[in-house]
Parts: C-alpha cells; sequence; structure tokens
C-alpha cells in the first residue's frame, strides 16, 4: 500500500485555486509551494483548450509529460475526456474518503464544507452518500 503522494500542480490549476477572495486561496499557494511544473508541450494546451478549461487543458498534458498514476479531475466534462484518452481519474471526494479510511483525516464533513465554500458544486443526494461511506451519518 503507497502511504505517500507525490503531487504536480500546473500553474493554470493553481491560479484556478488561489484567487485571493477564496477561502483559504494563502494557504493553497504556500502548500503548492514546490509542486507547480510547468507545462512543455503547448500543443497538447492548445488541442485540449477546444473542450476544457485551461486547468483541465493543462492538467492533462503535465500528466502525460510526468507519467503520473492518475489526474485529480472532478468536472464530468473533464473525465469524460480523460477516460477517452486512457487517463487514469480520481475525484476529490474519492480521495477524501480514502483519506478517513486510511486515517489521515477524522471527518470527511468539514471538507465537504470547505469545498462548497469554494464553489465545488456537490448534489444533495451525492453529499448524503458520502457522509454515509464515511459513516458521519
Amino acid at each position: 500500500m503507497i502511504n505517500y503522494l507525490i503531487v504536480y500542480i500546473p500553474q493554470a490549476v493553481l491560479n484556478e485555486l488561489s484567487v485571493p477572495y477564496k477561502p483559504k486561496a494563502r494557504e493553497i499557494t504556500e502548500w503548492a509551494n514546490g509542486k507547480v511544473i510547468p507545462v512543455k508541450n503547448q500543443s497538447v494546451i492548445t488541442a485540449l483548450s477546444m473542450n476544457l478549461d485551461p486547468g483541465e487543458s493543462e492538467a492533462m498534458a503535465l500528466y502525460w509529460e510526468t507519467g503520473a498514476d492518475f489526474l485529480l479531475i472532478d468536472e464530468k466534462r473533464g473525465r469524460i475526456i480523460a477516460q477517452r484518452n486512457n487517463i487514469r481519474t480520481i475525484g476529490t471526494l474519492s480521495i477524501l474518503l480514502s483519506s478517513k479510511q486510511r486515517g489521515f483525516i477524522t471527518l470527511v464533513k468539514p471538507f465537504l464544507e470547505l469545498l462548497a465554500e469554494n464553489g465545488f458544486r456537490i448534489s444533495d443526494i451525492l453529499y448524503q452518500q458520502i457522509l454515509n461511506r464515511a459513516g458521519e451519518l
């Protein structure tokens, strides 16, 4: 079992996450220090950006460039395009559940609330399913 992660972040994703008005923007910027990797293949980004936003486009290009194990992506359209391109994906909610199961966090709910404060959309049904799977209902 792998108990650690190496995280790479393209600049466009950091730009999306570190908008000053968002809660925890400063903390995210500090956390990302040393994890931002420039994407080299601009032609891949250009091709992907026809259907994806800049962060998703750069993240997929970086996945290929680094030989990553997974691409963290939550947007439905992005996940579909990634899977069509044989990119192994994982979502934020899966990471939260796994983190709780492995004892890295004690509760999922505070993180779900923080995500919601930052514009992460999750249906009421999925919210309840995640809390149920986490044993927090």
